[in-house]
């Protein structure tokens, strides 16, 4: 009986120092990751719109993802009706650091200066289109207030 007790302290022991070990292993793991980098907000300045919209000239400014279409949900809203209702998405993709933007099946297209995409990594400069509206991309290091800003472009 006296070697039972024994044998279960000793176990008990080693079970103690097994999860202090794991739990001194998971904070210095934790103390020794790189924080992840910031995403930066990047801005789709609207170009040219069809008659009906008077957006042309207003800055949107995207924090992770924005959709573009119809949808009185997305980011770009827009009445055009040579845009689908999610018609495309800009994305920050942190794997690659990079802007992107992905068609959503559109029945028109998605287009990145001039060119039709599917999927397109963005730069600064770049002149998007879904349907009859025009975009420009601006890279951003900023940080935005809101991720539904919708203001006049400053220059």
């Amino acid at each position: 009986m006296d070697g039972v007790l024994f044998a279960l302290r000793i176990l008990i022991v080693v079970a103690l120092y097994a999860f202090l070990g794991a739990l001194l292993w998971t904070l210095l793991q934790e103390r020794n990751s790189a924080p992840a980098p910031p995403v930066p907000t990047s801005w789709l300045q609207r170009l040219t719109g069809n008659e009906a919209d008077s957006a042309s000239g207003h800055c949107y400014a995207i924090r992770w993802a924005a959709w573009i279409g119809r949808d009185p949900n997305c980011l770009v809203h827009t009445d055009d009706e040579f845009a689908s209702a999610r018609h495309a998405q800009v994305l920050w993709r942190a794997e690659d650091q990079a802007w992107w933007i992905e068609d959503n099946l559109s029945r028109n297209g998605t287009f990145v200066n001039d060119r039709p995409v599917m999927r397109s990594r963005l730069k600064d400069g770049d002149v998007i289109r879904v349907g009859h509206m025009q975009f420009k991309f601006f890279e951003s290091a900023g940080a935005a207030t809101s991720a539904r800003t919708t203001a006049p472009c400053a220059g």
